[in-house]
Parts: structure tokens; C-alpha cells; sequence
């Protein structure tokens, strides 16, 4: 054994001495209490019974396994101690605490000098705020930092959110978790009528800020939807507390049968129930006029637009600075011509899902194109701006079947 690495026994009901392999080996029963020395600190060991070789400075420790190091503990039912490595190895059932933190596993190891545990197969970690899970994960005491692979989920119990990945970063200091491959969000709740509400996030990349709004940031490709409510976008934040998700990059939100493009779009939620969308810079509304003419959509333009919901229902949109409307109309389901206006503020409210009443204000432009002139030529009189687009995210492709994660 090296010199200052030494395990000393503290305690023990009984001890034998015994040769194996002209080997001396001493074997501890009954209350056992090991120590290991170390400047600034000491490793403090328990067990029920143990078996030390004095020669290579290894012990094997069995029934009640309890390590104490600098505020960590491991238990264990059973495990062995390397004295010159300072090093221990758990084949079951190993725990470890620090805090307000538990690790549990099958499997792991703790390393003395570097401060670091490694735990394969059945890890869980459970903080107080959340439950980690994953197939294996390294754990780096003085940074606190959690390093975890293989079907991982993180689920928060105060929000009732899961975040799956294929592997995940976790600084517990900077309450700062990063999900770098495959992430999914997933956040379940009930609507008032008793039916459950889910919201799914995908993107390239995702990371959690658990500070005082708890921040979610997705980054590369983000779908995401919830209820009537799609969106995708290069970026997305989720201020989970403020009950507010912010899309930046190429954003699109679909909300039934609107469709709603910008530079930033803002979604404001109340009691996470659609509450507004708002669009700054290029802002463009669209909706299909109607069914039986797919190639008629009504479009709401301007420098910022913003939509209002009731229940879920969209009940007013209103377009500022710029702004430029194009509706179709129509007399007992016949096509009977388009209006275009503009000014500097158009107001439209719906009633089931309907264009109503349009105001206009501030400079206030019109036309009325008859039904012959459009027929047939209905692209000619989008709005600059305009695109429709057919393929958005279906929650079906977004969803997490929990089952693959188990």
C-alpha cells in the first residue's frame, strides 16, 4: 500500500487473521468502522462485515455498506474499496446523497480523488424539483455537474413536464440543464372539460434555465404543438411561469385554420389556454376563404399584427401600421367578388371561426374586385408576402410514446 493510503479499523466486534495466497488478510465482523487518512479530509467506511487485504491495501465490505466523504454518502449492500485508488465499486443497488440530491442504480462507482461516481443501468437522480432518468451517468461533485446517456427524461413534478433526449448535460449550480441530440418536451395537463392537454416541443437542441420565469430554449428545427395550436420556427423560448413562448427565425403559427407568419412571434398564454399571438416585422395573416375554393385565402397584413382568443377561439385580429386586408365574399356559398383595403390600422372581428365586421383606420384605402375579374385568377391578387404552407407539424409526429423511453 502506498505511504498516507492506508485503511485503518476504527471498530469491530470481531476480528480474525487469516493467510490466503500468502496473503494477510484480516476479517472484520460485526459493527465494522474503516477509515482512510488523507490531508483535509477523511474517507469514513461502515459495514456489517468486511475482508481486508492488507497487502494491496483492498477491502470488500458487506451488508449495511455506508462511504462518507466531504458532505457525499454512498450505501450500498455490499462493495469493495480500492485503498490506492481510492476508489469504490458497487454491484447493487448503490445510492448516493449530497444534499437535497439522491442518485440511485444497479451498478457504480465512486472515485475519491476526482471526486466523480459513475452509475450504469436503472439511474435515477431526484432533486427537489425534479427526477432524472437515463441508462448510465457520471457525476462530478465539485462542479456538481451530471453528465447522463441513453434514454434520458428529466420530469418536472411542479409543472408536469418531461424532457426526453438521447443524452443530457446538467449543471446543478447554474441551474443550467442542455439536452445536445434528439430533445422532446413534453408538458401534460387537463382542460376544463376533463380532457388531457398536451404540449410537445422538438428541436435540434434544447436547454433548460430553472430560474426564476423557468426557461426552456429550443434551437434547430422546433416543432411544436398543443391542441388547435402548431408552430415551427429556427428558435423558441418558453417562459413557463409567465405563461409566454417567444419564436424567432423563420417563425409559423397555425391556429386551425390560420396560418400567421412574422420576423418574432409572441404567444401569450392564460392558464395555458391561448390568450394572444403577436407579430412584429413583415406580419402576415392568412386563412383558406373557404373550403369548396382552395385557392382563396384571406390575408391581414402589416408592420405588427396581433390575434386575441376566447376559449380557445380566435375573436379579433388587429393589423397597425401598414396595414393591408384582402377578403373574399361570398352570397349563400357563391363566390361574389374580393375587397382590399388599407390604412393605418385594420380591425377584424370573427365569430366562429368567421370573418365579421372589418374596421379601418387612418388613411383608409378601398377596392372591390367584381367576381369576374378574379375567377381563375386568384394568385395574381395576393398580398406581397404571401405563402401558404401545407406541411405543418402534425402533434401524431411530435408525440412521445413513453414506452420507447422505458
Amino acid at each position: 500500500a502506498q505511504e498516507g493510503k492506508l485503511i485503518e479499523v476504527r471498530s469491530a466486534n470481531l476480528l480474525n487473521v487469516r493467510t490466503i495466497s500468502d496473503q494477510e488478510v484480516r476479517e472484520l465482523i460485526g459493527n465494522v468502522h474503516l477509515v482512510q487518512i488523507e490531508p483535509g479530509e477523511i474517507i469514513r467506511i461502515w459495514c456489517d462485515s468486511a475482508r481486508q487485504f492488507v497487502a494491496t491495501n483492498k477491502v470488500e465490505l458487506f451488508g449495511h455498506v455506508r462511504i462518507t466523504r466531504d458532505g457525499v454518502t454512498v450505501t450500498a449492500p455490499e462493495g469493495v474499496y480500492f485503498g490506492d485508488e481510492r476508489r469504490a465499486a458497487f454491484t447493487k443497488s448503490v445510492r448516493l446523497e449530497k444534499g437535497a440530491m439522491t442518485l440511485t442504480s444497479a451498478f457504480g462507482e465512486y472515485f475519491a480523488d476526482e471526486k466523480k461516481a459513475i452509475f450504469v443501468h436503472d439511474v435515477t437522480v431526484v432533486d427537489s424539483v425534479s427526477s432524472t432518468k437515463s441508462n448510465a451517468l457520471t457525476y462530478f461533485d465539485t462542479e456538481e455537474k451530471s453528465i447522463a446517456v441513453g434514454d434520458v427524461s428529466v420530469t418536472s413534478s411542479e409543472n408536469n413536464v418531461t424532457v426526453y433526449g438521447d443524452s443530457l448535460v446538467h449543471f446543478a449550480k447554474r441551474a443550467y440543464t442542455i439536452v445536445p441530440k434528439n430533445p422532446r418536451l413534453v408538458q401534460i395537463d387537463t382542460s376544463e372539460g376533463g380532457i388531457i392537454d398536451t404540449l410537445v416541443v422538438m428541436a435540434d437542441v434544447m436547454e433548460a434555465y430553472r430560474d426564476t420565469v423557468h426557461r426552456f430554449v429550443a434551437k434547430g428545427n422546433v416543432a411544436m404543438a398543443r391542441n388547435d395550436f402548431v408552430a415551427r420556427c429556427g428558435e423558441a423560448v418558453y417562459l413557463m411561469k409567465r405563461e409566454r413562448i417567444g419564436l424567432r427565425d423563420q417563425p409559423v403559427v397555425w391556429h386551425r385554420e390560420n396560418q400567421v407568419t412574422g420576423d418574432s412571434i409572441a404567444v401569450t398564454l392564460f392558464e395555458k389556454r391561448l390568450r394572444s399571438i403577436y407579430v412584429k416585422g413583415r406580419a402576415m395573416a392568412v386563412s383558406r376563404s373557404d373550403s369548396l375554393f382552395r385557392n382563396r385565402f384571406d390575408q391581414l397584413t402589416g408592420r405588427e399584427l396581433t390575434m386575441y382568443f376566447a376559449g380557445n377561439k380566435l375573436e379579433r385580429v388587429e393589423a397597425e401600421r401598414n396595414a393591408v386586408s384582402l377578403y373574399y365574399l361570398f352570397e349563400d356559398q357563391t363566390p361574389n367578388g374580393m375587397n382590399r383595403s388599407s390604412g393605418d390600422r385594420i380591425a377584424i372581428e370573427f365569430q366562429e371561426g368567421k370573418a365579421g365586421r372589418i374596421k379601418v383606420v387612418g388613411g383608409v384605402e378601398g377596392r372591390f374586385f367584381p367576381e369576374p375579374m378574379i375567377a381563375k385568377r386568384e394568385s395574381h391578387y395576393n398580398l406581397d408576402g404571401f405563402r401558404w404552407i401545407e406541411a405543418r407539424p402534425k402533434r401524431s409526429n411530435l408525440h412521445v410514446i413513453r414506452e420507447a423511453h422505458d
